[in-house]
């Protein structure tokens, strides 16, 4: 009867250890610094990292591969100073996609990225040098006439 019992337990115990194997399998690492969040970036391997920056707080989610890149979702979690813009923004995301060894920032490459906040921030940029053109038109003009 205690060898019954034995077996059982020994199950469970199999059980439990293959369920958390599989948990810390898949769960994303949450990094606390740049580099920690860098080294899973580049094997591919998913974490989580919030970059606390002075203008904005962007939190960046490493999902994986797909399609022989790997696949990173950036979301804009805070707009602080400087470019107010931004704040209407504030909860968007977008995913962008590298290839696997590649590191950096998402947002500084929106060539890679889809998503409402890629879109976002190129109407911001748009926006910016429209502004610059007509502030500075006479200038611009004077350098293209001579």
């Amino acid at each position: 009867m205690r060898v019954r019992y034995a077996r059982e337990i020994v199950a469970v115990l199999i059980l439990v250890i293959a369920v958390l194997a599989l948990y810390y399998t898949f769960v994303p690492t949450s990094c606390g610094d740049y580099a920690c969040f860098e080294a899973h970036m580049a094997r591919c391997a998913p974490a989580i990292f919030l970059n606390e920056e002075d203008e904005a707080t962007w939190k960046y989610v490493v999902l994986g591969t797909t399609k022989r890149t790997c696949e990173t979702e950036v979301m804009l979690l805070n707009a602080k100073e400087g470019e107010v813009d931004l704040r209407k923004y504030e909860g968007a995301h977008m995913r962008c996609y590298y290839d696997i060894g590649i590191t950096g920032f998402p947002e500084k490459n929106l060539a890679t990225c889809h998503g409402p906040l890629k879109e976002a921030m190129q109407e911001i940029a748009i926006g910016k040098l429209y502004k610059y053109i007509i502030a500075n038109l006479g200038e611009i003009r004077e350098d293209l006439l001579f």
